[in-house]
């Protein structure tokens, strides 16, 4: 029997379609509704945890509908802003493609609300309950909170993280599937080191690297 795909020790013996593969019963315990976006109608789920998750993300929902993002409101406007949003999205490109974490559009999303309640709205997260990608998104954070501050207020910082979340919810789920944001992240973006190099773009959207030949 195949391996789970969360801890890649116990037999996955249930099959869970959000993420198309074989999970164990303790990884499905410890992520349903918290990094795996499950269906309602899941026999696996529990009422309460499940309403408790749904009470959450209206919560949520109602932060993120106050940040500009619309065609000309939208704070990626902002050059601090796409600056900060770029170093993170980098950041969860290469923890997907290293692939030394197992992880969905749903859990990351649930780590960029994480970074949010510890940081924004002062909530005590014990770290026992923080997964790996979340554990790391809060070091990222504390290694570079003094630069963001330096060229943003505080309360835009915030808006970053609610703003990836709007990004997530809008390439997440549906014909794109549980990875659509992070193959997003993996076939788009690339690294703004690019010293005598430029990107070109063929009429089918292919990318490809070059460089600048010298005299």
């Amino acid at each position: 029997m195949a391996k789970c795909w969360f801890c890649k020790t116990r037999k996955g013996k249930r099959y869970c379609s959000p993420i198309e593969n074989i999970i164990c019963p303790i990884c499905c315990a410890k992520n349903r509704m918290i990094n795996i976006d499950c269906n309602e109608d899941c026999r696996y789920l529990e009422g309460v945890a499940y309403q408790k998750g749904r009470e959450e993300e209206k919560e949520f929902s109602k932060l993120m509908e106050s940040v500009p993002h619309g065609q000309y409101d939208d704070i990626f406007h902002d050059m601090e802003v796409a600056m900060m949003a770029g170093e993170i999205e980098t950041y969860i490109r290469d923890i997907y493609i290293k692939g030394d974490i197992q992880i969905t559009d749903k859990l990351v999303y649930e780590s960029y609300k994480k970074v949010y309640r510890k940081h924004f709205k002062n909530e005590l997260i014990e770290g026992d309950k923080l997964d790996k990608l979340t554990k790391r998104l809060l070091q990222l954070f504390d290694s570079n909170i003094e630069m963001w501050e330096f060229n943003m207020e505080r309360s835009k910082i915030g808006q970053v993280f609610l703003r990836l979340m709007i990004t997530i919810k809008n390439m997440s789920g549906g014909r794109l599937g549980e990875f659509g944001y992070l193959n997003h992240l993996k076939n788009n973006l690339f690294d703004t080191d690019l010293e005598d190099q430029f990107i070109v773009e063929d009429k089918f959207g292919n990318k490809t690297i070059h460089s600048i030949e010298k005299d």
